[in-house]
């Protein structure tokens, strides 16, 4: 097999060359793909040295699938046939073969009949047929079309093929089909449209989720490399196990004993008797490869590495690299390495992890990455008695991430609340997509601990982002997420609505029975922004429990507070846990939350916290004002969570996307790698500025209207370009550092005849002699507040615009807002209000207030500019001034770059590098 793939590898390398070998090889056309079943696969172009594998793959079928592929029976392929179906150019004729180990397991392809259009067909293995690779196959052929300048796929499928008729009509294409001599001919244009994506997301979330439903739920477990040692990591995952009260079966298997606690030990892999749903490697790096292979032998589904070492050297990554490569391969899937396992409580309770015992049953799912992470989330949840339905500790994420977490709990209605420890992202956009959706319903409380993004953990093979930490700061907070600030007050967020839901409202009590802790509450509330609608600080402090039991009764019965914060100086007589637990009836009776800091020794507190530990009755208790306002902040961010945009993506009728396209391939036709998309996280560098006309044709195409100007040599020039805008005019340097510059005197403004004019010119010659750049006559806008919008490429997260008012002191404050389009109506009005110094637009000062409406339709069309166009690596509009009625786009600069391979585009794929 490992010469098998140094062929492969071999011919690739010759091919990506482009020399006489063969056609250059798009390499960043592979991709590891999910199946519907919970599987992988991979997935590649075809090359010659298939032709053998794809005799095989035909022969296999039946001779009803091979005749509804061909339109007649066809036993085998001529060498001719396979010469031909192996031999492509990757432009006009191209050809995906998906495999599961060394088998093809289904082939698509197309084939180009007009300069615009080409015929597409597939062929499914008759024993694959019903698990997503005709759709998958599709989504792929079309990027790769797209990429070719085709916009129409069509299709001639013999009217009882209704499975492949199936995968076009239910693309989310609009599909046109006509029946002419007995066949039906399909035709559909292969733009990604709002239907097509939400197809696609859907059928993604449902393999997916059904690859975690059959890694948390194995009814056979395989432990590798157990020993009689209980402190190794094989014998703790079998403690874990046992000590679980799983009801599968159970293999081991072990070198150095025949028995292990009464169950018998395999000598090897291959004599366990298979299939088996999850197997457990606890091996040395080196060795986990070759016990992957085992295992695919038996049938193993899915696999769990607790294994480090796998990113101490670039021999590390490379082994987790073809780790990855070999998991894919064999279909299968894998949690980690370096994974702390998982586990799941309720009626089919299984531990195979690290933790010390297993906590209670509830409705909490957590999720960490690093073991050190994950190990803190298990502590902190023993310590406080979470109520657990799920755990998972990822580890390195080099397959299964923390995006397909999220995607199975969305569908488990036992979950109430999901806390993740996030140190990377390997596809932050799509894990925005789904916290959007998943947040409708379930609270989803993140922490990202400070630096994650300059020190990586060690096998978080990630691409970097370029924008600062807060835009994806901002992004999660427009999904809806809670962001936390560590693992404690995560922790305190996701026990808190664990335990006692979320806040029907904002409206919060502050209930003490001294002042001066009343008043510490109300401080860090205030400071927290809460909004406290009533407030007793003067509950008399005394041993009887009672006087507190009402107060808090006549607060949270009169129906005007949704949480309380009850603040409790510890009278030594009373009895601490009684007045939690009568306070806890009301609270559930009354629909309010209660959170509750006692000031105590730290011995009470101690042996409070444990009743409240083993107690999901009582309210979680907090030791200081700061951490219980800081919890409620969270419950409080959850509950209201902003309605993340569930409006569908605006369109604008007037784009022409074509128009668009054909700008940037005349543009970028001489760049070097021009021909295929780039790897963001590698750049070469290689970009084209757009300015002048073609900066102006790009906007118009998304119906921006760009201010008119006219670069000028002299004088002369200028007077006449003048002449053809109208006075008043503007007289600009285009330097970019001068461009909007008036204080550095790039800038003279409302000049109002040929003699004033003519002196500018003068004077700017003279004043901007250490520039060389030309100047620019423009039409003089009308006023208006000054904005800046940005769209960047970012390897990360794609395509995010940015919004600020212009000028210094926007800059040095850092008050820009980001987000990543396309947007909402809805969405394109809450990042224009976004900055603080919006408020300018809404008028200050006696001045009108500024058409935010305008602004909102001009972010649509920059977001859909960049959505639709990956190739726009930067565009700038600045100033954009917007005034009481419109506004006008005085500048505009853009660089064109070859179009990145995005994290989350039209095509699925799984996380990480392609198999290889």
């Amino acid at each position: 097999m490992a010469d098998r793939r140094d062929g492969l590898r071999s011919l690739r390398r010759r091919a990506r060359g482009g020399t006489d070998a063969g056609p250059a090889y798009p390499a960043h056309w592979e991709a590891d793909i999910a199946l519907r079943d919970g599987s992988a696969a991979h997935l590649r172009p075809i090359l010659p040295e298939d032709a053998e594998a794809l005799q095989a793959f035909h022969q296999r079928q039946s001779e009803h699938s091979r005749y509804l592929r061909f339109f007649a029976p066809m036993p085998r392929l001529s060498e001719r046939d396979l010469a031909r179906f192996t031999t492509v150019d990757h432009r006009d004729r191209v050809a995906f073969v998906v495999l599961v180990g060394k088998d093809i397991v289904a082939v698509g392809r197309y084939d180009r009949t007009s300069p615009r259009s080409a015929e597409v067909a597939f062929n499914v293995a008759d024993s694959r047929q019903g698990s997503g690779l005709g759709s998958v196959l599709l989504e792929h052929l079309a990027a790769a079309a797209r990429e070719q300048g085709i916009d129409v796929f069509t299709a001639e499928v013999l009217p009882q093929n209704t499975k492949m008729i199936k995968v076009f009509t239910e693309a989310g294409f609009d599909v046109d089909r006509t029946l002419d001599d007995g066949v039906v001919m399909v035709s559909f244009r292969i733009d990604p449209t709002a239907r097509s994506l939400a197809v696609m997301a859907e059928r993604e979330h449902r393999a997916e989720a059904r690859a975690m439903e059959r890694l948390l739920h194995p009814e056979s477990v395989l432990l590798v490399g157990v020993s009689s040692h209980r402190d190794s990591v094989g014998g703790r995952f079998l403690t874990a196990l046992e000590g679980s009260g799983y009801a599968g079966t159970v293999h081991l298997v072990s070198r150095e004993a025949l028995e292990l606690r009464g169950r018998r030990a395999w000598a090897r892999i291959s004599e366990v008797p298979g299939p088996v749903d999850l197997a457990v490697i606890a091996l040395r790096p080196e060795a986990c490869l070759d016990a992957v292979e085992e295992c695919a032998e038996i049938g193993v589904r899915s696999v769990v590495i607790p294994t480090e070492g796998f990113a101490d050297s670039e021999r590390g990554r490379s082994l987790q690299r073809e780790l990855v490569a070999r998991i894919r391969r064999h279909g299968m899937r894998l949690l980690g390495p370096g994974s702390l396992g998982m586990l799941r409580t309720g009626d089919s309770p299984l531990s195979l992890s690290l933790a010390p015992h297993m906590p209670r049953a509830g409705r909490a799912a957590l999720a960490g990455q690093s073991s050190a992470l994950s190990a803190m989330l298990l502590a902190g949840t023993d310590a406080r008695g979470i109520g657990l339905h799920e755990f998972v500790g990822v580890g390195n994420r080099a397959d299964v991430s923390l995006n397909d977490t999220l995607q199975h709990w969305e569908d488990d209605e036992e979950v109430g609340v999901i806390g993740l420890a996030l140190e990377s992202m390997g596809n932050p956009r799509k894990f925005t997509r789904i916290a959007r959706r998943l947040t409708r319903r379930t609270p989803l409380i993140v922490l990202r601990p400070p630096g994650s993004e300059s020190h990586l953990p060690p096998g978080h093979d990630v691409r970097r982002s370029t924008l600062p930490r807060r835009a994806l700061d901002q992004v999660l907070d427009s999904a809806g997420v809670v962001q936390t600030g560590g693992v404690d007050h995560l922790l305190d967020v996701v026990d808190g609505i664990e335990r006692q839901g979320l806040p029907l409202g904002p409206r919060v009590g502050i209930l003490s029975n001294t002042a001066a802790l009343g008043a510490s509450l109300r401080g860090a509330a205030d400071r927290a922004g809460l909004r406290i609608v009533a407030e007793n600080r003067s509950v008399p402090l005394s041993p009887d429990p009672r006087l507190i039991q009402r107060a808090f009764t006549t607060m949270a019965a009169l129906g005007e507070v949704d949480l309380v914060i009850a603040g409790v100086l510890d009278a030594q007589g009373e009895d601490a846990e009684e007045v939690l637990r009568q306070m806890a009836i009301v609270a559930r009776h009354s629909e309010v939350v209660l959170l509750v800091c006692v000031v105590t020794g730290s011995d009470r507190f101690d042996a409070l916290r444990g009743r409240v530990r083993v107690d999901p009755q009582l309210p979680p208790v907090h030791a200081t004002p700061f951490a219980v306002v800081r919890a409620a902040s969270g419950l409080l961010e959850a509950a209201l969570r902003p309605a993340a945009d569930d409006e569908e993506p605006a369109r604008r009728e007037d784009v022409d996307r074509v128009a668009a396209r054909e700008i940037a391939e005349r543009l970028l036709a001489d760049l070097p790698g021009a021909g295929s998309p780039s790897d963001p996280g590698g750049r070469t560098g290689a970009e084209v500025e757009v300015g002048g006309d073609d900066v102006a044709a790009l906007l118009a195409a998304y119906g921006i209207e760009l201010l008119q100007g006219r670069r000028v040599a002299d004088e002369d020039e200028a007077l006449a370009r003048a002449a053809e805008i109208g006075y008043p005019v503007a007289l600009k340097s285009t330097d970019p550092v001068l461009r909007h510059r008036a204080d550095l005197g790039g800038v003279r403004l409302g000049i109002p005849d040929a003699v004033q004019l003519r002196h500018a010119v003068q004077a700017m010659r003279k004043d901007l002699s250490y520039s060389s750049a030309p100047l620019e006559v423009q039409a003089m806008a009308p006023a208006g507040v000054p904005m800046v919008v940005r769209s960047v490429e970012d390897p990360s997260l794609g395509p995010v615009l940015s919004l600020s008012v212009a000028g210094d002191a926007t800059d040095l404050l850092d008050d820009i807002a980001y987000a990543i389009p396309p947007f909402s109506e809805a969405g394109a009005h809450r990042l224009v209000d976004a900055p603080a110094s919006a408020v300018k637009l809404r008028g200050t000062r006696g001045l009108p207030p500024a058409d935010r409406d305008a602004l909102a339709d001009l972010v649509v069309r920059v977001g859909l500019l960049a959505e639709d166009l990956p190739e726009l690596a930067f565009l700038e509009l600045y100033p954009v001034l917007v005034s009481q009625h419109g506004l006008t786009v005085v500048g505009a600069g853009a660089r064109l770059a070859p179009a990145p391979n995005r994290t989350d585009g039209a095509r699925r794929t799984l996380s990480g590098p392609p198999g290889a």
